[in-house]
């Protein structure tokens, strides 16, 4: 439950940021929030770190794929492997929200930016980035036992009394 749950936080939290963004945000210069971050609107027409400018809908229209892959593999991972599939609905859900943006403008808005990591993102690409450290620590910190699979599944295919 937990799984699907964090990709509409996650889905929610990076379409109420982008709202939130392009109501308050301006392009006539950046907002100083703090020494560490700073708020300039942009759009990125083309792929993570603003590769391959003018590309973003059909990268967008190849993502519905991936995601909708993600997805069933996520319903797939066992869930003894609890950080892998919580890695797994970020990534889908900070994914969702950036499709969104590919699908019907063409664009993604990215607002945040940090002398900590070059160039400008959103909370789609922060969702995203955590949710691969989480899978890769997941799939390397919880082998599955294929013996603990087994018994997931025999509980889960007993009939109710």
């Amino acid at each position: 439950m937990l799984p699907y749950l964090l990709i509409l936080v996650a889905f929610a939290a990076d379409r109420l940021t982008k709202w939130w963004a392009s109501n308050n945000l301006t392009d006539s210069g950046p907002v100083y929030v703090h020494d560490y971050v700073t708020l300039y609107p942009t759009y990125n027409r083309g792929i993570a770190f603003g590769l391959l400018q003018g590309i973003g809908p059909i990268v967008g229209w190849i993502s519905i794929a991936v995601v909708f892959g993600l997805f069933i593999y996520m319903i797939r991972v066992p869930r003894s492997m609890w950080l892998l599939r919580i890695g797994l609905a970020l990534i889908i859900g900070g994914a969702m929200g950036n499709l969104i943006d590919r699908v019907t403008a063409g664009q993604v808005l990215d607002f945040i930016q940090t002398p900590i990591r070059p160039g400008i993102f959103n909370v789609a690409d922060i969702m995203i980035n955590t949710g691969v450290v989480l899978s890769l620590l997941g799939a390397l910190l919880q082998r599955d036992h294929p013996e603990r699979e087994q018994q997931e599944l025999e509980v889960d295919e007993k009939p109710a009394a």
